[in-house]
């Protein structure tokens, strides 16, 4: 299954494998897993997004590995429990976040 992508700016050292990805920016050194997919985010350097994992207008900061199967940006009051939320409904990932 192959990596599609969407009118998105990527950075050198992105890996996609199988992921989707629209609307977006990847900064360097990304990796996307299998069936993976980022919409309408931005991505900074060195974050993994897990197999399975979806991504709806997030902002993540450096160093985050999203797990496989999480989803941001698709149930904003669960969103506002862990990370920050924009009026516009934007989530911020913040750097190194740890996820349980």
């Amino acid at each position: 299954y192959d990596g599609v992508i969407y009118n998105a700016s990527l950075a050198g050292g992105t890996v996609i494998k199988g992921g989707v990805v629209k609307h977006s920016i990847l900064s360097a050194w990304l990796r996307l897993e299998h069936a993976s997919l980022v919409e309408d985010s931005i991505l900074f350097d060195n974050v993994t997004v897990g197999a399975g994992a979806k991504l709806k207008r997030c902002i993540v900061d450096k160093h985050v590995k999203i797990p496989e199967g999480e989803t941001n940006g698709y149930d904003l009051e669960r969103d506002r429990q862990r990370f920050t939320v924009s009026e516009n409904g934007v989530v911020v990932v913040g750097r190194g976040v740890v996820f349980d």
